[in-house]
């Protein structure tokens, strides 16, 4: 498949996951938490990802008893799904950072917190520092913008940590 027909795919799948965290956002609880994979390059579902998605919405509804699940889904950027929480989102991000932190692969999770109210809570609301390259001690949106790693090589190491998850 061409670039230009990857990226039109994967426009048309983020279009439809902010109109759908839109709506989310506007039925008025405190919090909503997106949650996907970050996996870089074009395949959006490598061996393995399947089963670390599994894994997180697994621990998520474990630490978020109660929240309401109010979508699941997998488009051209991959597995998704969109809850909403009755909590306090700066709470929220905080357990959410601690999962992905939990075990080596969590890095590839994105756990996503907003708020109808102060918008997306951030690492930097919270005193914290930017997400680590998968291949340096950098900040990885430093990486990325400036392309310091070979594109191979970071999915490389993207499909090593989701070798565990492998069915």
């Amino acid at each position: 498949m061409s670039s230009d027909k990857f990226a039109s795919k994967f426009l048309a799948a983020r279009e439809a996951r902010q109109d759908l965290l839109s709506r989310a956002l506007g039925a008025g609880r405190p919090a909503i938490l997106f949650v996907s994979l970050n996996l870089p390059g074009p395949d959006k579902s490598p061996p393995g990802a399947t089963g670390l998605f599994r894994r997180g919405c697994a621990q998520i509804a474990e630490a978020f008893h109660g929240s309401l699940l109010l979508a699941t889904d997998r488009d051209a950027l991959g597995y998704f799904a969109l809850r909403a929480l009755d909590l306090d989102p700066w709470a929220v991000k905080r357990l959410c950072i601690a999962i992905e932190q939990s075990q080596p692969a969590g890095r590839l999770l994105d756990l996503d917190v907003y708020s109808p109210v102060a918008g997306q809570i951030g690492r930097s609301s919270l005193g914290l520092p930017a997400r680590r390259c998968l291949l340096c001690d950098q900040p990885a949106v430093d990486c990325m913008r400036t392309r310091r790693h070979a594109v191979g090589e970071v999915i490389a190491q993207a499909h090593e940590l989701l070798a565990p998850f492998r069915t």
